[in-house]
Protein backbone atom coordinates (compact mmCIF):
# COMPACT_ATOMS: atom_id res chain seq x y z
CA UNK A 1 0.00 0.00 0.00
CA UNK A 2 1.36 3.40 -1.01
CA UNK A 3 2.25 5.74 1.85
CA UNK A 4 0.32 9.04 1.62
CA UNK A 5 2.09 10.98 4.40
CA UNK A 6 4.28 13.80 2.97
CA UNK A 7 7.93 12.78 3.19
CA UNK A 8 9.08 16.12 4.63
CA UNK A 9 6.50 15.94 7.42
CA UNK A 10 7.37 12.33 8.22
CA UNK A 11 11.11 12.95 8.23
CA UNK A 12 10.89 16.14 10.32
CA UNK A 13 8.88 14.31 12.99
CA UNK A 14 11.28 11.37 12.88
CA UNK A 15 14.31 13.62 13.27
CA UNK A 16 12.74 15.51 16.16
CA UNK A 17 12.11 12.20 17.93
CA UNK A 18 15.69 11.13 17.29
CA UNK A 19 17.18 14.34 18.67
CA UNK A 20 15.08 14.11 21.84
CA UNK A 21 16.02 10.48 22.42
CA UNK A 22 19.74 11.11 21.87
CA UNK A 23 19.57 14.04 24.30
CA UNK A 24 17.98 11.74 26.86
CA UNK A 25 20.76 9.18 26.37
CA UNK A 26 23.41 11.90 26.74
CA UNK A 27 21.82 13.08 29.98
CA UNK A 28 21.51 9.62 31.52
CA UNK A 29 24.16 7.32 30.05
CA UNK A 30 26.84 6.62 32.61
CA UNK A 31 29.77 6.64 30.17
CA UNK A 32 30.66 7.23 26.54
CA UNK A 33 30.67 3.56 25.53
CA UNK A 34 27.18 3.06 26.93
CA UNK A 35 25.97 6.23 25.18
CA UNK A 36 27.33 5.06 21.82
CA UNK A 37 25.86 1.60 22.19
CA UNK A 38 22.43 2.98 23.05
CA UNK A 39 22.51 5.46 20.17
CA UNK A 40 23.61 2.91 17.55
CA UNK A 41 20.96 0.38 18.60
CA UNK A 42 18.24 3.02 18.63
CA UNK A 43 19.28 4.65 15.35
CA UNK A 44 19.36 1.32 13.54
CA UNK A 45 15.77 0.74 14.63
CA UNK A 46 14.81 4.19 13.38
CA UNK A 47 16.58 3.58 10.07
CA UNK A 48 14.52 0.39 9.73
CA UNK A 49 11.36 2.46 10.23
CA UNK A 50 12.50 4.94 7.62
CA UNK A 51 13.27 2.15 5.15
CA UNK A 52 9.80 0.66 5.62
CA UNK A 53 8.29 4.09 4.95
CA UNK A 54 10.33 4.74 1.80
CA UNK A 55 9.62 1.33 0.29
CA UNK A 56 5.89 2.16 0.38
CA UNK A 57 6.34 5.81 -0.63
CA UNK A 58 6.09 7.21 -4.14
CA UNK A 59 8.34 10.23 -4.58
CA UNK A 60 6.50 13.22 -5.99
CA UNK A 61 9.38 14.06 -8.33
CA UNK A 62 13.02 13.19 -9.08
CA UNK A 63 13.97 16.30 -7.10
CA UNK A 64 12.25 14.97 -3.97
CA UNK A 65 14.02 11.62 -4.37
CA UNK A 66 17.39 13.35 -4.82
CA UNK A 67 16.79 15.50 -1.74
CA UNK A 68 16.00 12.42 0.34
CA UNK A 69 19.11 10.48 -0.68
CA UNK A 70 21.40 13.51 -0.71
CA UNK A 71 20.31 15.26 2.49
CA UNK A 72 17.74 13.45 4.61
CA UNK A 73 18.84 9.81 4.74
CA UNK A 74 22.59 10.70 5.02
CA UNK A 75 21.83 13.00 7.95
CA UNK A 76 20.40 10.04 9.89
CA UNK A 77 22.93 7.45 8.71
CA UNK A 78 25.85 9.77 9.57
CA UNK A 79 24.78 9.60 13.23
CA UNK A 80 25.01 5.79 13.17
CA UNK A 81 28.46 5.94 11.57
CA UNK A 82 29.59 8.58 14.08
CA UNK A 83 28.48 6.79 17.25
CA UNK A 84 29.65 3.41 15.98
CA UNK A 85 33.10 4.80 15.09
CA UNK A 86 33.44 6.61 18.43
CA UNK A 87 32.51 3.34 20.15
CA UNK A 88 35.16 1.41 18.22
CA UNK A 89 37.75 4.15 18.79
CA UNK A 90 37.17 4.21 22.56
CA UNK A 91 37.12 0.41 22.72
CA UNK A 92 40.58 0.23 21.11
CA UNK A 93 41.96 3.25 23.00
CA UNK A 94 45.46 2.34 24.28
CA UNK A 95 46.23 2.38 28.00
CA UNK A 96 49.89 3.39 27.55
CA UNK A 97 51.56 6.78 27.92
CA UNK A 98 50.05 10.06 26.80
CA UNK A 99 52.34 10.02 23.75
CA UNK A 100 51.08 6.56 22.77
CA UNK A 101 47.48 7.74 23.14
CA UNK A 102 48.13 10.89 21.11
CA UNK A 103 49.77 8.83 18.36
CA UNK A 104 46.68 6.61 18.27
CA UNK A 105 44.34 9.61 17.91
CA UNK A 106 46.51 11.10 15.17
CA UNK A 107 46.37 7.82 13.27
CA UNK A 108 42.57 7.97 13.44
CA UNK A 109 42.64 11.53 12.09
CA UNK A 110 44.97 10.35 9.32
CA UNK A 111 42.44 7.63 8.46
CA UNK A 112 39.80 10.33 7.91
CA UNK A 113 42.22 12.39 5.81
CA UNK A 114 42.93 9.32 3.67
CA UNK A 115 39.19 8.85 3.08
CA UNK A 116 38.86 12.46 1.94
CA UNK A 117 41.86 12.13 -0.38
CA UNK A 118 40.54 8.91 -1.93
CA UNK A 119 37.18 10.56 -2.53
CA UNK A 120 38.38 14.07 -3.30
CA UNK A 121 36.35 14.53 -6.45
CA UNK A 122 33.04 13.64 -4.83
CA UNK A 123 33.99 15.46 -1.61
CA UNK A 124 34.53 18.67 -3.59
CA UNK A 125 31.28 18.09 -5.46
CA UNK A 126 29.36 17.71 -2.20
CA UNK A 127 31.08 20.53 -0.31
CA UNK A 128 30.54 23.04 -3.12
CA UNK A 129 26.82 22.13 -3.18
CA UNK A 130 27.07 21.16 -6.86
CA UNK A 131 23.99 19.58 -8.46
CA UNK A 132 24.94 18.71 -12.06
CA UNK A 133 25.56 15.02 -11.24
CA UNK A 134 22.72 14.55 -8.74
CA UNK A 135 20.73 12.43 -11.21
CA UNK A 136 23.62 9.97 -11.32
CA UNK A 137 24.54 10.06 -7.63
CA UNK A 138 21.20 10.23 -5.83
CA UNK A 139 18.54 8.50 -7.91
CA UNK A 140 17.84 4.81 -7.46
CA UNK A 141 18.50 2.39 -10.30
CA UNK A 142 21.81 3.98 -11.32
CA UNK A 143 24.35 1.78 -9.53
CA UNK A 144 28.06 2.45 -9.39
CA UNK A 145 29.68 -0.98 -8.99
CA UNK A 146 32.67 0.30 -6.99
CA UNK A 147 30.48 2.21 -4.58
CA UNK A 148 28.25 -0.80 -4.04
CA UNK A 149 31.32 -2.90 -3.23
CA UNK A 150 32.46 -0.28 -0.70
CA UNK A 151 29.06 -0.28 0.99
CA UNK A 152 28.22 -3.99 0.87
CA UNK A 153 28.35 -4.30 4.65
CA UNK A 154 25.79 -1.60 5.19
CA UNK A 155 22.87 -1.20 2.81
CA UNK A 156 22.47 -2.57 -0.71
CA UNK A 157 18.68 -2.72 -1.05
CA UNK A 158 18.08 -0.92 -4.38
CA UNK A 159 14.77 0.40 -3.06
CA UNK A 160 16.53 2.20 -0.20
CA UNK A 161 19.96 3.14 -1.52
CA UNK A 162 21.75 4.95 -4.30
CA UNK A 163 25.37 4.95 -5.36
CA UNK A 164 26.44 7.85 -3.20
CA UNK A 165 24.06 8.35 -0.26
CA UNK A 166 26.26 6.25 2.05
CA UNK A 167 29.40 8.11 0.95
CA UNK A 168 27.61 11.38 1.70
CA UNK A 169 26.79 10.10 5.18
CA UNK A 170 30.46 9.18 5.66
CA UNK A 171 31.52 12.72 4.77
CA UNK A 172 29.09 14.19 7.32
CA UNK A 173 30.13 11.68 10.00
CA UNK A 174 33.84 12.24 9.36
CA UNK A 175 33.38 15.96 9.92
CA UNK A 176 31.94 15.19 13.37
CA UNK A 177 34.63 12.60 14.05
CA UNK A 178 37.38 15.11 13.32
CA UNK A 179 35.92 17.37 16.01
CA UNK A 180 35.67 14.47 18.48
CA UNK A 181 39.26 13.32 17.82
CA UNK A 182 40.63 16.87 18.01
CA UNK A 183 38.86 17.39 21.34
CA UNK A 184 40.36 14.13 22.65
CA UNK A 185 43.81 15.32 21.59
CA UNK A 186 43.23 18.65 23.33
CA UNK A 187 42.24 16.79 26.52
CA UNK A 188 45.52 14.89 26.44
CA UNK A 189 47.47 18.11 25.82
CA UNK A 190 45.81 19.71 28.83
CA UNK A 191 46.53 16.65 30.97
CA UNK A 192 50.16 16.82 29.90
CA UNK A 193 50.30 20.52 30.74
CA UNK A 194 48.78 19.94 34.17
CA UNK A 195 51.35 17.22 34.82
CA UNK A 196 54.20 19.54 33.81
CA UNK A 197 52.84 22.32 36.01
CA UNK A 198 52.46 19.93 38.93
CA UNK A 199 56.02 18.67 38.48
CA UNK A 200 57.25 22.24 38.14
CA UNK A 201 55.65 23.16 41.45
CA UNK A 202 56.98 20.14 43.31
CA UNK A 203 58.43 21.48 46.53
CA UNK A 204 56.98 24.94 45.83
CA UNK A 205 53.78 25.15 47.88
CA UNK A 206 51.08 27.60 46.84
CA UNK A 207 50.00 29.75 49.79
CA UNK A 208 47.12 32.14 50.23
CA UNK A 209 48.58 35.63 50.61
CA UNK A 210 45.31 37.54 50.74
CA UNK A 211 43.27 38.14 53.90
CA UNK A 212 41.47 35.30 55.67
CA UNK A 213 38.24 37.24 55.34
CA UNK A 214 38.64 37.37 51.53
CA UNK A 215 39.19 33.61 51.34
CA UNK A 216 36.16 32.90 53.54
CA UNK A 217 34.09 35.12 51.23
CA UNK A 218 35.32 33.20 48.20
CA UNK A 219 34.67 29.80 49.82
CA UNK A 220 31.10 30.69 50.78
CA UNK A 221 30.47 31.99 47.26
CA UNK A 222 31.68 28.72 45.73
CA UNK A 223 29.55 26.73 48.17
CA UNK A 224 26.49 28.86 47.41
CA UNK A 225 26.57 28.20 43.65
CA UNK A 226 27.26 24.48 44.23
CA UNK A 227 30.21 24.24 41.84
CA UNK A 228 32.25 21.86 44.03
CA UNK A 229 31.20 18.20 43.72
CA UNK A 230 27.83 19.43 42.45
CA UNK A 231 27.03 21.06 45.79
CA UNK A 232 27.28 17.86 47.85
CA UNK A 233 30.17 18.99 50.07
CA UNK A 234 29.61 20.38 53.55
CA UNK A 235 31.06 23.86 54.15
CA UNK A 236 33.46 22.38 56.73
CA UNK A 237 34.82 19.97 54.11
CA UNK A 238 35.37 22.81 51.67
CA UNK A 239 37.15 24.93 54.27
CA UNK A 240 39.36 21.97 55.26
CA UNK A 241 40.28 21.41 51.62
CA UNK A 242 41.28 25.04 51.05
CA UNK A 243 43.20 25.14 54.33
CA UNK A 244 45.20 22.09 53.24
CA UNK A 245 45.64 23.23 49.65
CA UNK A 246 46.66 26.81 50.47
CA UNK A 247 48.52 26.14 53.74
CA UNK A 248 46.37 28.40 55.90
CA UNK A 249 44.38 28.11 59.13
CA UNK A 250 41.06 29.93 58.81
CA UNK A 251 40.15 29.47 62.47
CA UNK A 252 36.55 30.33 63.29
CA UNK A 253 35.48 30.77 59.66
CA UNK A 254 31.77 30.87 60.54
CA UNK A 255 32.31 33.88 62.81
CA UNK A 256 34.20 35.53 59.95
CA UNK A 257 31.26 34.83 57.64
CA UNK A 258 28.82 36.41 60.11
CA UNK A 259 31.02 39.53 60.23
CA UNK A 260 30.87 39.72 56.44
CA UNK A 261 27.06 39.55 56.56
CA UNK A 262 26.96 42.37 59.12
CA UNK A 263 29.08 44.79 57.05
CA UNK A 264 27.26 48.05 56.53
CA UNK A 265 28.50 48.59 52.97
CA UNK A 266 29.65 45.91 50.51
CA UNK A 267 29.46 42.56 52.29
CA UNK A 268 31.05 40.90 49.25
CA UNK A 269 33.85 43.40 48.69
CA UNK A 270 36.37 40.73 47.63
CA UNK A 271 34.03 39.31 45.00
CA UNK A 272 33.32 42.83 43.80
CA UNK A 273 37.06 43.47 43.51
CA UNK A 274 37.50 40.21 41.56
CA UNK A 275 34.76 41.17 39.12
CA UNK A 276 36.11 44.69 38.61
CA UNK A 277 39.72 43.59 38.13
CA UNK A 278 38.76 40.80 35.72
CA UNK A 279 36.60 43.16 33.68
CA UNK A 280 39.45 45.69 33.55
CA UNK A 281 41.87 42.99 32.38
CA UNK A 282 39.48 41.89 29.64
CA UNK A 283 38.94 45.48 28.51
CA UNK A 284 42.69 46.12 28.35
CA UNK A 285 43.24 43.01 26.22
CA UNK A 286 40.56 43.96 23.66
Amino acid sequence: MENKIPLQTYFDNLLQRVELQIQDYEDNAGDLLTLCRLCVDYLQEVLGELKAFIITYRFASPEEEIHFFKAQKPHLVSKIIYYNTVYQTELRFPSGSIEVQKAYLRSEIDRISTFFQKNLSFYQYYRTKATYLDNKYFLRGKPDIQILVDNFHYETDPQFSTSYDFKTAKIIANGLLEIYLTNRLNELDKREQRKEIKNGYAGKPVRWTGTKRALVELIYALDTVGCLNKGTLDIKEIVAYFEEMLDIDLGDFYHCYMELKAKAKDSTSFLTLLRERLRLRMDEQD
